[in-house]
């Protein structure tokens, strides 16, 4: 009686432990999708000053690099890009922004976050990559990767 007892209690904190991460976690989700919502509203209406705020300089990062989880991922991702979707794995596609970031896969390690948009071209797939950082309460770019279709050349002439 007196194990299980003690197993129900450890349980019960270790979920109550759990409970502030995963809201820590919902909290920085929201905030990263406001700030690439923000994104993608000011690159629409060409608002170059309004990107720019939220992008961090590299000297700051000099001395601040990311972690190596979200070094790998974006190799990964990189890789998979040159050599197309892998097997299986859908792209969700939309044209409206707010969908556009409801369909982020968001990675956050620490102070630093990775995101991976699916977009859609006329003829192909990819994503807009990003990796952000958690610099004086709130979320910087540091890296930008728009998807870019590639274009068709035509030898007619």
């Amino acid at each position: 009686m007196f194990v299980c007892r003690a197993v129900v209690v450890a349980a019960g904190l270790l979920a109550a432990l759990a409970r502030p991460a995963a809201a820590q976690q919902d909290a920085a989700d929201a905030q990263l999708r406001s700030v690439l919502r923000a994104f993608y509203f000011n690159l629409a209406h060409h608002d170059w000053e309004a990107i720019a705020a939220d992008v961090l300089s590299a000297k700051v990062l000099a001395s601040r690099p990311a972690p190596a989880s979200l070094q790998m991922a974006t190799r990964d991702r990189v890789r998979i890009r040159r050599s197309g979707s892998p097997a299986g794995e859908p792209v969700g596609c939309s044209s409206s922004s707010s969908a556009v970031v409801d369909g982020a896969a968001i990675h956050i390690d620490g102070d630093w976050a990775g995101v991976s948009i699916p977009r859609c071209g006329v003829a192909s797939a990819g994503a807009d990559e990003f990796r952000l950082i958690h610099f004086e309460k709130r979320w910087r770019f540091v890296y930008i990767d728009l998807f870019e279709e590639p274009r068709m050349v035509s030898t007619d002439r």
